[in-house]
């Protein structure tokens, strides 16, 4: 099902398309106030990930602890809020990179 709605409401580059996509979505939300705090939700968590990993490399960068292109990696792929917390907790005191991401 998810599949089908994906290739129905694909990304277009016709205005017309994006624009009538676009009103469906606000019509959706104003009619579903259970999916526009689903979506309100979501949006609020994916921010919190985004911060956190922020968060965590500039103190692994103020404390000069240089990240490997697979710890950047493994930031990149954590959607795991918890885990974010502890290795920035751990970047504190870490002696390097790979220490704060255990």
């Amino acid at each position: 099902m998810s599949d089908d709605l994906l290739r129905r409401f694909a990304r277009s580059d016709d205005p017309e398309i994006e624009a009538r996509r676009r009103w469906i979505l606000r019509f959706l939300l104003a009619h579903s106030p259970e999916g526009k705090k689903l979506l309100i939700e979501h949006a609020i968590e994916r921010g919190q990930l985004i911060g956190a990993r922020a968060a965590l490399r500039r103190v692994l960068a103020r404390r000069g602890l240089a990240l490997s292109a697979p710890l950047e990696a493994q930031i990149d792929a954590c959607s795991e809020l918890a885990t974010l917390e502890r290795w920035l907790d751990q970047a504190v005191t870490a002696t390097s990179a790979d220490d704060a991401l255990v």
